[in-house]
């Protein structure tokens, strides 16, 4: 095991999370990972942000807290250990809007509309 893996695996631990299931979820432009995690039927997002790549998890906490304020949909933080870059979240789910237009597509210009709306 890395030291990462390590500094995860007591991260999870910590946060009530050390049995879940994991699995790696696609990431973003950056040195993030995400793995989604599953304990007795509920979900989770692990996000990995590794300080020492040049990540910070503090701007992702403040804007999700703020978001949250204005009474915006924003994952919850479960646990967040922001020395190591870690943070524990509320599976959101993987709707995407992609996906759902393919569903039903006549809901397009509703979703974008409120997502417009949502930003300004």
């Amino acid at each position: 095991m890395t030291d990462r893996s390590t500094l995860i695996a007591s991260f999870l631990t910590r946060a009530g999370w050390g049995d879940a299931t994991r699995a790696p979820l696609a990431g973003d432009a950056s040195n993030r990972r995400y793995e989604r995690l599953s304990r007795n039927g509920e979900p989770a997002v692990l996000m990995d942000a590794p300080p020492e790549k040049g990540e910070d998890v503090r701007p992702f906490l403040r804007v999700a807290r703020h978001l949250s304020a204005l009474g915006l949909s924003a994952p919850a933080i479960l646990a967040e250990d922001t020395a190591h870059g870690f943070l524990l979240l509320e599976d959101l789910g993987d709707a995407l809007y992609a996906r759902l237009v393919e569903v039903a597509p006549s809901c397009e210009e509703m979703l974008y509309i409120e997502a417009v709306e949502a930003l300004i």
